[in-house]
């Protein structure tokens, strides 16, 4: 299948490890350019080795100004925005509310919701220019719900309902929006934090055995989906969430 990205940009944030990784691979391999974007400075070496149709832009999203350069880096760069990638995502405190410290709280719903929120503010008249494509990197956590990681269901459920509501605001404009929400992912920042709980192996377990399929996913596979979704070969897919999650929501088969 082409999935004609020759020409088309795509802004990635969350870029430097884990699925923003494997997306910009993904991506080059269907010829489009790539704005990856990232706090992690790490995330210059990937631009390195796919310079020029790469290009790297140190961003926070907590942070507005810093959002708006990366737009306006990606548009210097290339020329056009055709996809939005939302994919950076902090994943700690893993805690129940109680428990929460507040301004954990605020942080991680400034960079999970309201970087998403300004992402999308800022691309919408590239996107629109283009008849472009978001797609929002959310999880299973905001669908079914996670034990003590409540900041984080909270704010991808929040960005599920963006997705919807920006679905219908933007479809007249051909812009589609969806979300790609994973279950259990192998990355590297996912781990460090499970390695942090005091009963890690426990977890571990659970989240290979949740999958109905016996295994947990690769960045790379949750990339190709999302790489898919942003492509004209979905064209007619909008606001949609979309489970990439081994059928963990069809039951926990724990046996």
């Amino acid at each position: 299948m082409n999935l004609d990205f020759e020409g088309k940009t795509v802004v990635l944030t969350g870029a430097a490890g884990g699925i923003g990784r494997a997306c910009v691979e993904a991506f080059r391999r269907e010829g489009a350019n790539v704005l990856a974007a990232d706090i992690d400075p790490a995330g210059a070496a990937i631009a390195e080795r796919h310079a020029p149709a790469v290009v790297f832009h140190p961003t926070d999203l907590a942070a507005s100004q810093s959002i708006q350069a990366m737009i306006a880096a990606a548009v210097d760069a290339f020329g056009r925005i055709d996809v939005l990638v939302n994919n950076a995502a902090l994943i700690e405190p893993m805690l129940p509310v109680h428990e929460t410290p507040e301004a954990d709280f605020d942080r991680l719903i400034a960079v999970n919701l309201r970087g998403p929120f300004l992402c999308c503010k800022y691309a919408h008249p590239h996107l629109r220019a283009a008849r472009g494509s978001i797609v929002n990197v959310s999880s299973m956590a905001g669908v079914a719900g996670e034990a003590s990681h409540a900041a984080y269901c909270a704010a991808k459920g929040g960005l599920d309902a963006l997705t919807r509501a920006m679905a219908i605001d933007y479809g007249r404009d051909g812009i589609r929006c969806n979300s790609v929400c994973p279950s259990s992912v192998l990355t590297p920042a996912t781990d460090a934090m499970i390695r942090r709980q005091p009963n890690a192996e426990a977890i571990v377990e659970y989240r290979r055995r949740i999958n109905q399929l016996g295994y947990t996913a690769t960045p790379e596979e949750i990339a190709r989906v999302i790489v898919f979704v942003a492509s004209p070969a979905a064209s007619f897919l909008t606001g949609a969430v979309i489970p990439v999650s081994g059928g963990s929501e069809c039951g926990y088969g724990l046996k």
